[in-house]
């Protein structure tokens, strides 16, 4: 007798971290490039404390600049910039400075030329609690996020990943 039994023979197979959560870099990585990306998160360390306050990075522009010689289009990103008016004008001064500390952070010409457009830039502290979300969570869904991580026996992985849990069920609604 032949006994083919297609079905696995354990109910739960191990995934990699990386796997399992890609979920959550999809909405990051579809919304922008990794340039971008990097650019946003490390703005306040680039612009530095007083720029980073009037100011937000938007999008990179892609400019077709010249072709090789294999005839695919070499192109040239500049970076456009929200920046408020009161700032603008050192922030125009500061514009070179600004450009070399993004492209030595990279460690090659990333960005181009930096574009200024003056904006209205809420303030920083109502921007963090527009983005901090600061929903309690239920009783259910805290049992459910322990009731995840009870078999495993390191307790510093398992406080990890509890407060993953956490943080993301408190964005997701």
């Amino acid at each position: 007798m032949n006994h083919n039994n297609k079905k696995p023979k354990r109910e739960f197979i191990p995934q990699l971290v990386g796997d399992t959560i890609k979920k959550i870099n999809r909405n990051f990585s579809s919304k922008f490039g990794k340039i971008e990306f990097i650019i946003h998160s490390k703005w306040p360390e680039i612009a530095g404390s007083y720029f980073s306050e009037y100011s937000i990075p938007k999008n990179i522009s892609r400019i077709p600049d010249i072709e090789n010689e294999i005839g695919e289009t070499i192109y040239k990103n500049q970076l456009n910039v929200s920046v408020a008016p009161a700032a603008a004008l050192e922030f125009q001064h500061f514009k070179d400075t600004i450009l070399e500390k993004i492209n030595s952070y990279f460690g090659y010409k990333a960005i181009i030329d930096l574009r200024i457009q003056q904006n209205y830039i809420p303030n920083n502290k109502e921007e963090k609690k527009i983005l901090m979300n600061n929903r309690n969570l239920t009783d259910i869904e805290k049992k459910t996020i322990t009731d995840e991580v009870k078999g495993l026996s390191n307790k510093e992985l398992k406080d990890s990943l509890i407060n993953l849990g956490k943080n993301i069920t408190k964005g997701s609604k």
